[in-house]
């Protein structure tokens, strides 16, 4: 590996909702979670997940054979389904069953308060975090656990299961968590609840990584933190477009020797058959287009589709500037996009 790429300075840019304390309705929807057409197997494999809602996690990391993961959403008027397709050589949970974020595990964040009580800070009834693995040390064993918090004393967890199958890249699992746990709340069309779901990563001992898919640590302390996301009927293409910080989980590197900078992007599940073009223009304060990729695309195992892309930026003055990364269809028109601020050299010594 050369000096330029050992001291290059890796900064993820993945999708990250700031927390508020404005009622849930106040809040943008970033995602969907789609209704199931028809009832799950769940036999682990994630077979039967034909339309659900998919965010990938862990773009770019250095390491995203080890680390890269995709989670899925599906619902019906029994339960809430979460999928999980997770890159892994060393699946394993060795934690204690009082520990199961310790490990190869998801932390689950969910709050289906209604009206104003949505998006409170405090968790309460209606609310739940809780942490599930599909591993016993190396054995398809799964484990579930409510976070222990006072405000979770006298919830009772009752006909959730997690069922998970091993591959030769990692590993898959289904997690079923019954509507029948939150008994203010009625699943129907177009209810909007709050969410997120963290992948803890262990490489066979305790946990040394984890990330999040709509928010990041804040939801550990309040579900004020959570993504809000809709239930609807099924995905339409034509809806999308507001959630490209999920579907285009996007990861920036940039070379401290030389001025290149470099994008990864894992072109979510949900649209990468529609996607014909994925296009990053990096754009000055005035507007105007300075540099432009199309970048390529290759699918790796377990089916992550990563588009990589580099802009030289030698020629381009210090400054501030707005990456655009936008997703197109056969016929041109745009299916999601996403934008990131890029700061090049020092501004301030121009100034």
């Amino acid at each position: 590996m050369s000096n330029v790429w050992k001291s290059m300075i890796f900064f993820t840019l993945l999708s990250v909702i700031c927390p508020a304390t404005a009622s849930g309705q106040e809040k943008p929807v970033v995602g969907v979670i789609p209704k199931a057409q028809k009832p799950l197997k769940l036999d682990g494999k994630l077979t039967d997940w034909d339309g659900a809602f998919v965010t990938p996690v862990h773009v770019g990391h250095p390491d995203f054979t080890n680390r890269g993961g995709q989670f899925l959403y599906l619902w019906d008027e029994k339960s809430l389904y979460i999928g999980l397709k997770c890159l892994d050589q060393k699946p394993a949970h060795v934690g204690k069953d009082s520990e199961l974020y310790n490990g190869d595990a998801v932390e689950f964040y969910l709050d289906t308060r209604r009206g104003d009580k949505l998006g409170d800070a405090p968790f309460g009834p209606g609310t739940l975090h809780m942490f599930y693995t599909a591993f016993t040390n190396t054995d398809l064993k799964p484990r579930l656990q409510v976070r222990p918090l006072p405000a979770f004393k006298d919830f009772k967890l009752q006909g959730a299961e997690v069922v998970a199958a091993k591959t030769a890249w990692g590993y898959t699992a289904e997690f079923k968590l019954p509507w029948a746990n939150f008994p203010d709340f009625a699943p129907k069309i177009g209810e909007i609840i709050g969410i997120d779901c963290e992948l803890c990563s262990s490489d066979g001992g305790p946990r040394v990584d984890r990330t999040f898919v709509y928010s990041g640590p804040a939801a550990v302390g309040s579900p004020s933190a959570f993504g809000r996301v809709q239930l609807v009927d099924k995905i339409e293409a034509s809806s999308l477009k507001p959630y490209g910080r999920v579907l285009l989980p996007l990861s920036l590197a940039k070379s401290a020797n030389y001025a290149w900078l470099y994008g990864t992007v894992c072109v979510s599940p949900t649209i990468e058959a529609s996607v014909a073009k994925l296009e990053g223009k990096l754009l000055d304060a005035g507007g105007k287009v300075r540099k432009s990729s199309t970048g390529n695309r290759k699918t790796q195992d377990g089916g992550f589709t990563l588009w990589t892309a580099s802009w030289e930026m030698f020629d381009v003055p210090p400054g501030v500037y707005t990456l655009e990364l936008t997703a197109t269809d056969k016929a041109g028109g745009v299916i999601t996009s996403r934008s990131e601020k890029v700061i090049h050299g020092n501004p301030a010594l121009t100034k």
